[in-house]
């Protein structure tokens, strides 16, 4: 019974041997191939090739739409009464300063012209400028220039109004060219100025036809009076 005991604890002892190993140093330890299967989380290189494939084919950004593609072209109609009709599906037409602010921007240069004007006519002249009555008749004349530019400049591309220009042109510039050649200095140093500023403005608004209109009309009357620059 007792051999029969000792020989169960030899056997076990020696199977324990064998499952578990004892380990004296690093060579003793196992050593066995690592697996080359895909975990469960992607990769930092995964993840590089996938947004690399998402740029190449268009993306995250955006494709533009069919609208944004198209040039910003607005086709506008002149109506018989001068205004101008927009198409509906066109976008509005942005103005930022708004028709007060455009008055006061035209008002403000051609105060400035009459005011320059002024200024080389006594030049011209070689008369005594006197600064306080220029700066007078400039500061009259800014708000007469105002409600002209205000009332006349939205309607312009209107028929009539470009009649109405071309008739100020040619009689302001025919009256500057004879009054400087006929009349007294006195007289041009005290209607220059404002003609010349209706002149200038008149062109302005003037399309480029009618402009050129007005020019030649003007030489023409230079050229059949006779009269010279100087």
């Amino acid at each position: 019974m007792t051999d029969l005991r000792q020989l169960r604890k030899r056997k076990d002892r020696g199977t324990s041997t064998k499952s578990t190993p004892q380990l004296s140093n690093a060579s003793d330890i196992p050593l066995s191939i690592p697996t080359r299967e895909a975990g469960k989380h992607k990769t930092l290189l995964d993840i590089v090739a996938e947004r690399q494939s998402e740029l190449q084919g268009g993306q995250p950004f955006t494709p533009p739409s069919d609208r944004d593609l198209k040039p910003a072209i607005v086709t506008t109609t002149i109506n018989r009464d001068g205004t101008l009709s927009v198409p509906e599906d066109s976008p509005p037409e942005e103005n930022l300063i708004g028709p007060v602010g455009e008055a006061l921007f035209y008002t403000i240069t051609l105060t400035m012209l009459h005011f320059t004007l002024d200024v080389l006519v006594h030049q011209q002249y070689r008369q005594e400028i006197g600064w306080n009555m220029i700066v007078q008749r400039t500061a009259i004349t800014f708000p007469i220039l105002g409600v002209l530019v205000y009332i006349f400049h939205p309607r312009a591309a209107a028929i009539w109004a470009q009649v109405m220009f071309l008739g100020l042109s040619v009689a302001a510039g025919c009256y500057v060219i004879y009054s400087s050649n006929v009349e007294s200095y006195f007289a041009v140093m005290k209607r220059a100025p404002p003609l010349g500023t209706l002149w200038v403005w008149s062109v302005i608004e003037m399309r480029l036809e009618v402009a050129l209109l007005s020019v030649v009309a003007v030489l023409g009357y230079f050229w059949w009076g006779g009269y010279s620059i100087f």
